[in-house]
């Protein structure tokens, strides 16, 4: 029997149907960036779908113990009981709920940038930012589900941009994508509305472009710095939409990487590899997590 998995996102919502191996064989998807109800299209779409292990990959903050997703940018779900709601239209199923980016770290260590590597953090830079651990080769969740979920760190005690969690100066506010395209668009920048318009004006050389970029890889430098730091693992993974614009941003982002850790003085060897499964990660992992022994 296939695996069926959801990679629950600010903007979308994946759903995917995976053999034993953990391959894609059927996705669909639904916004979940939209003012009308998530739930009823979603449930409409899994009725297609047949399955005896569920794995679930969500956004966070997650609760594991309660079943609940609380994603900060889905304003509408605030503790949704996503896996009661599962069982309740596949009642024979196991389900299982992990946080978004550490079933990118999952997958990632076992298929994909991170083979053979007992440590490791993921990082996930896109709509939003957050962070998985693989610790002693295994899913680190925390006792709630949330651990690494670093890009709600405050890294600007002095910002005045506050973020949709609420608190201020948090690494999002700065790093994630649509954050960078404000950032720019601040400075008088008019050639677009997305990161993408944005990466490709810094590649045209537009200055306003490259120093937003710029500021957003600094950014995100110190919070892995910071994570780093506090774990004392050499292994980063990083995907995400905004990670596949290629060296506009990952130069600028390793320039400030190298930087930053060197204070640490225990990070000097550090390996950064951008993900090998992109887009289907958080599915493949959720995939990966719905066949793991509890323990």
């Amino acid at each position: 029997m296939n695996t069926l998995a959801l990679d629950i996102g600010a903007t979308k919502i994946a759903i995917a149907s995976l053999d034993v191996n953990h391959q894609i064989l059927n996705r669909i998807q639904v916004p979940s960036n939209t003012e009308e109800p998530i739930w009823p299209v979603l449930k409409e779409a899994l009725k297609s779908f047949r399955a005896e292990r569920i794995g679930i990959a969500a956004a966070g903050p997650i609760d594991r113990v309660a079943g609940t997703i609380s994603p900060v940018n889905i304003a509408q779900w605030r503790r949704f009981p996503i896996v009661a709601e599962m069982k309740g239209i596949f009642p024979d199923a196991s389900v299982r709920l992990l946080g978004d980016c550490t079933s990118v770290a999952l997958a990632e260590s076992r298929l994909g940038a991170g083979i053979g590597v007992s440590n490791l953090l993921g990082v996930v830079v896109s709509t939003g930012i957050g962070g998985g651990l693989v610790l002693d080769g295994k899913a680190f969740h925390g006792e709630s589900g949330n651990a690494a979920l670093f890009g709600h760190h405050s890294i600007g005690f002095n910002s005045e941009i506050i973020c949709d969690c609420g608190r201020t100066g948090c690494l999002e506010t700065f790093a994630r994508g649509p954050k960078m395209v404000e950032a720019a668009q601040r400075l008088g920048w008019a050639d677009g509305s997305d990161f993408i318009a944005l990466a490709q004006s810094a590649r045209e050389g537009n200055s306003i472009a490259i120093k937003a970029i710029d500021t957003g890889c600094r950014a995100l430098a110190v919070g892995i710095t910071n994570v780093l730091n506090i774990l004392d693992i050499h292994t980063v993974v990083i995907g995400g939409g905004v990670s596949f614009a290629g060296p506009i941003y990952w130069d600028p982002f390793l320039k400030h990487f190298a930087s930053e850790r060197l204070h640490a003085g225990f990070l000097d060897r550090v390996d950064v590899f951008p993900a090998r499964l992109q887009a289907d990660a958080g599915l493949i992992g959720a995939s990966i997590f719905a066949h793991e022994v509890e323990g």
